[in-house]
């Protein structure tokens, strides 16, 4: 009788952790830039040169085998070669983008850009040793700079 009633907890038990629905893949794939995100990254290459072009991006996809949701995706480049590192992020829906660089001098550049009401909008932060900026800049004209 023990054995049948342990038998039958294990059976439950195992039925009741293979429903477990919040079970979720996270998958990392590249892909070809689709005509929104490089028409976005082509318009703000034309007022900030620093950000780069690229024709292709990673995907970091949560799939929970019913959904996929792309969580952020990251345009791939070669590292430049006054930079240490080098990477753009652009969100879901292809109007704004993240950006950060180190350069070989020891500078971290990094800030975002975002179309608002047809003008490309940029923020950077610019820090070396001790000294820290930020500038604002609207379709590649400064506007205002803090030190």
């Amino acid at each position: 009788m023990k054995k049948i009633t342990l038998l039958l907890i294990i059976m439950c038990s195992s039925a009741v952790y293979c429903q477990d629905a919040d079970m979720k893949l996270y998958i990392e794939k590249t892909e070809v830039v689709s005509f929104d995100q490089y028409d976005f990254i082509k318009k703000v290459n034309q007022f900030y040169p620093d950000i780069l072009v690229s024709r292709q991006v990673t995907n970091n996809i949560v799939n929970n085998l019913k959904v996929q949701e792309i969580l952020t995706t990251d345009f791939l480049y070669e590292t430049p070669k006054d930079c240490d590192a080098y990477k753009v992020s652009i969100s879901k829906s292809n109007t704004s983008l993240d950006y950060f660089y180190k350069l070989k001098d020891g500078t971290f550049v990094s800030g975002d850009i975002r179309l608002f009401a047809g003008s490309v909008v940029r923020t950077l932060y610019k820090l070396k040793d001790k000294t820290r900026v930020i500038q604002y800049y609207v379709d590649g004209k400064l506007l205002n700079e803090i030190k």
